[in-house]
């Protein structure tokens, strides 16, 4: 199944930072998890509590603790050992390899200012991710960019959205989801926005 079917489920990716606002995103709307917080000992119950619930999964490699977000191996354990369908990550050299070995590979993109979106968007022409998730995810301009210039690949949003008129306003400028950390967005759907 391709990625951009698993993100048009839902307008909203439950950003969850820790083990304890789990909960409240499994009973969430949001059909998919970027699991952003942790250690290598709580990701695998994690993963498996969220596939259990029927929630895609994705892990942020540079925000687990006591896991390499340099080496491939750790691909090869969050593919193996915890059962995760994809990966986020900054780095290049991780995206092809993820995709190589069989994951989602989700390309984080800091998008501060003119320089980084237009090398943000050369990387993507370039490695081809399955996604894109451009930081902050509050400039329109930004998204509507990353859409125009790469149709094929979904533009994830993420970051300083906190409420459900920027979340509308994201989706009116392009993105195909939001990852966002806020539980009271959790459960907006398309018609909502």
């Amino acid at each position: 199944m391709a990625l951009l079917h698993l993100l048009a489920q839902s307008p909203i990716i439950a950003a969850v930072r820790s083990p304890e606002s789990m909960e409240e995103a499994l009973k969430s709307n949001a059909a998919n998890l970027f699991i952003m917080g942790g250690s290598l000992n709580v990701i695998v119950s994690m993963v498996q509590t969220a596939k259990a619930h029927g929630k895609g999964t994705f892990v942020h490699l540079d925000l687990i603790k006591g896991l390499s977000s340099t080496d491939k191996e750790s691909l090869v354990f969050i593919r193996d050992q915890v059962c995760a369908d994809g990966i986020i990550t900054p780095k290049n050299h991780l995206i092809k390899e993820a995709k190589r070995i069989g994951l989602y590979a989700i390309l984080h993109l800091f998008v501060i200012d003119s320089l980084a979106m237009t090398n943000g968007l050369t990387i993507s022409q370039s490695i081809r991710p399955d996604a894109v998730e451009i930081m902050p995810g509050t400039i329109a301009k930004v998204v509507s960019r990353f859409t125009d210039e790469l149709p094929d690949i979904p533009v994830i949003a993420s970051g300083l959205i906190q409420t459900q008129d920027e979340a509308a306003e994201m989706l009116n400028a392009g993105a195909t989801a939001l990852s966002v950390s806020e539980p009271s967005l959790w459960k907006l759907t398309f018609d909502e926005l």
